[in-house]
């Protein structure tokens, strides 16, 4: 029997999402098939958790012993073969997984939250930019989430600076409302307002 670790845990949790959101094994049918789908975004999923850079997370896989036996690795990959396999990940099929982990909670109805946020999406100091001049790049995020879950739903990333966060209010709210029907949605005022004026 398979120690329970927080790892193979999270992992089991992942297995069920993918299994709900029907994606498949094999992203081709004449890929090598060494590694599933699953086991790339099992393993993507834990990098991020554990917040480790492609290379030293390759190095704590081989240490990562109950884990690999549960995921069924053959071998460890690469550490390109996880970046290569981010490249190749569209954003359908990251909605179709982020909207599988509300459905498996159970709920019937979701009580959705919208919010956005801006956040660099270079590592350029404040100072290196002022000195070479260069432009400082921001994207925006907006989500949706079910408050009492505390589950993201939908999510909608823009480059920023751009027009006022109410933009993504309508699109979020119609994906959102294709997972579950919403029984309320809450946002700040000021989203509120101006999609009401503007819708």
């Amino acid at each position: 029997m398979l120690k329970e670790s927080r790892y193979v845990r999270l992992s089991n949790t992942m297995y069920r999402v993918l299994r709900s959101s029907r994606i498949p094994l094999f992203l081709h049918r004449k890929s090598n098939h060494v590694f599933t789908m699953w086991q790339h975004l099992i393993l993507l999923t834990i990098k991020q958790y554990e917040g480790k850079s492609y290379r030293m997370f390759v190095e704590w896989l081989v240490e990562a012993h109950y884990l690999r036996l549960f995921l069924g690795l053959s071998r460890i990959p690469h550490f390109t073969t996880l970046q290569k396999f981010t490249d190749r990940i569209n954003n359908a099929l990251l909605e179709k997984i982020i909207s599988s982990f509300i459905v498996i909670s159970g709920t019937k109805h979701i009580i959705v939250g919208i919010d956005s946020t801006g956040f660099k999406i270079t590592h350029a100091s404040q100072y290196y930019a002022e000195l070479t001049g260069a432009r400082r790049k921001h994207a925006k995020l907006s989500i949706g989430a079910d408050v009492l879950q505390q589950i993201i739903c939908n999510s909608r990333i823009r480059r920023a600076p751009t027009r006022h966060d109410n933009i993504d209010f309508r699109p979020i709210i119609t994906r959102t409302s294709n997972i579950l029907p919403l029984s309320v949605v809450t946002a700040d005022k000021g989203m509120i307002v101006r999609t009401i004026i503007g819708w």
